[in-house]
């Protein structure tokens, strides 16, 4: 019999397809899985793992990351690794590292909050240093339309690009998708995603299209124009024939009742048109941004010392207040007390508190001059204070997971409780998505069977991202696994307290390396960079 670096013997396997769970072993051997079978009579593995009684699953693919820069900083992937994720698709929201220009590199950067790092400017380049980083989880590599604007319009563009720019911008991106790339994603509500008309993403599109590659999009409005944001999207992929993901589709705050019923035909009509689309959602009511996306689209071409200055005096914060089409409906309408302050540097010990709270404790005049005077107390710092709000409701919620073709991603980052990234906090379920989804929906609601649950976050953004070695236990296929106890997976973290690592995951191999074992990590580092196998 084949000799097995790692057996995990006796576990419900679910296999990621969403059939059903079985009893078996599965075989590990130079980090591809050998066997899902019977091995009872297989010698004894350098590693051997009971796993009476637990789930053995594929690891984890999160659809929807922002830990771009946090695989350099710190290439632990802590707090994704403990929650049994082992692929990372980067790049979303519009916002990626590259491709960049040597004139507007250190602006690209600043855009995401943090310091330049690296010399990389073509987007192989950025892959190729991400493969020297030792990284922790795998990662699949998006082009971020910010990335692609900033180099050819710079980055003080809030304004429809010209034919020209459109046109060179469709060359990086094809170069990017050449370089290694699985696909384009946009961020529409933000800058400068906001100034984009619809012909310069259908070009942009009709390229990603073109490649077989994918595209991801945070769509224009979720809201009381949530039919324009959703329809915008559908009309993309009809007019360029790109296969569609629309990212985090929760309705937020604000939106009709029916909106995501509404949104959700509009999706089954068009795909009957044969048009492939699908989407992923956060499982959680609180959404998250920076707090800066609350002010008018000419702010963001502004910098920090500029938009500084304007926060801190009473003509600019009037200015600031005055945005036509809002963030969030919440802030619109000074719904305080359904916002809270998730992320600072100068007022840590205020995490978790409404901002309705701090208004009175401060006996500030209202919310706005409170979140002015925290953002002042950031300095040039100010675009990394983060908000949370209480936007997404619960039938939402759950009506988006009863659709078979809806993954569930984090929209977050990889991050630590210790190190150069501890205590940073981008979601409130940074650290708890996954156990949030697992214990709370799948086992405690019973939304999805155990089995369609572990397709959600396996095999089906798999699918969608053309991964066809990974996302599900089958002979052959990366080893890539997750055991973990269903019955204590339980969301740990808090408002106050977000850093609080999930429980529940036992053990985790990325290509074969086991990296997380009985609680703790390894020391082990299996996490390679993904490229498409045509």
């Amino acid at each position: 019999m084949t000799g097995f670096d790692a057996i995990i013997r006796n576990g419900r396997v679910v296999d990621g397809t969403g059939g059903p769970a079985r009893t078996a072993d599965v075989g590990v051997a130079a980090g591809r899985i050998v066997a899902v079978d019977d091995l009872s009579a297989a010698p004894t593995a350098a590693v051997e793992i009971d796993a009476a009684g637990k789930v053995v699953a594929p690891g984890f693919i999160d659809i929807h990351t922002h830990s771009d820069l946090t695989h350099f900083t710190d290439p632990r992937a802590e707090s994704q690794i403990r929650q049994g994720v082992t692929t990372e698709a980067v790049g979303q929201c519009g916002t990626s590292l590259g491709p960049c220009v040597p004139e507007h590199r250190d602006a690209l950067f600043a855009a995401t909050g943090m310091r330049p790092r690296g010399s990389w400017l073509a987007y192989g380049e950025l892959l190729e240093a991400m493969d020297d980083a030792a990284i922790a989880t795998n990662v699949v590599g998006m082009v971020g339309h910010r990335a692609l604007r900033t180099a050819v319009m710079g980055p003080e563009a809030p304004r429809p690009a010209e034919t020209h720019e459109v046109e060179a911008m469709c060359g990086l991106l094809a170069d990017s998708l050449d370089d290694g790339a699985f696909g384009f994603t946009t961020g529409l509500e933000y800058h400068p995603g906001k100034s984009a008309e619809f012909d310069e993403l259908a070009a942009l599109c009709r390229v990603t299209a073109a490649a077989d590659a994918i595209y991801a999009t945070h769509s224009r409005n979720r809201d009381t124009r949530y039919f324009v944001g959703f329809g915008e999207a559908l009309d993309v992929a009809r007019a360029s024939g790109v296969r569609l993901q629309i990212s985090h589709i929760n309705p937020k705050y604000g939106r009709p009742a029916d909106a995501l019923a509404n949104t959700l035909q509009m999706i089954e009509w068009t795909r009957a048109e044969g048009v492939d689309v699908a989407m992923d959602m956060m499982p959680t009511n609180w959404n998250h941004t920076n707090a800066v996306s609350m002010f008018p689209s000419w702010a963001f071409a502004l910098s920090n010392d500029e938009l500084l200055a304007l926060v801190r005096s009473p003509s600019g914060r009037r200015r600031l207040r005055h945005n036509p089409l809002p963030m969030w409906r919440l802030v619109a309408e000074e719904r305080w007390d359904r916002v809270r302050l998730l992320a600072c540097s100068a007022n840590r010990e205020l995490v978790g508190r409404t901002i309705a709270d701090l208004t009175e404790a401060r006996r500030a005049d209202d919310g706005w001059e409170t979140l002015f005077e925290l953002l002042s107390d950031e300095g040039v710092r100010l675009k990394g204070l983060m908000l949370t709000s209480d936007a997404f409701a619960e039938e939402d919620n759950r009506l988006a997971l009863e659709h078979p073709l809806c993954a569930v991603e984090s929209d977050t980052m990889a991050v630590a409780t210790d190190g150069p990234l501890g205590g940073r906090v981008m979601s409130v379920l940074g650290y708890n998505w996954v156990p949030r989804f697992l214990g709370h929906y799948v086992r405690d609601e019973g939304v999805l069977t155990v089995e369609d649950g572990i397709r959600r976050l396996t095999g089906l953004p798999a699918e969608r991202l053309g991964l066809r070695d990974r996302g599900t236990l089958a002979e052959g296929s990366a080893a890539d696994v997750v055991v973990l106890d269903l019955d204590g997976m339980r969301d740990t973290s808090t408002f106050e307290n977000p850093t609080v690592y999930a429980e529940g995951i036992e053990h985790v191999f990325v290509n074969g390396a086991h990296v997380f074992a009985d609680g703790d990590r390894t020391g082990a580092h299996g996490g390679r960079v993904l490229r498409p196998t045509g």
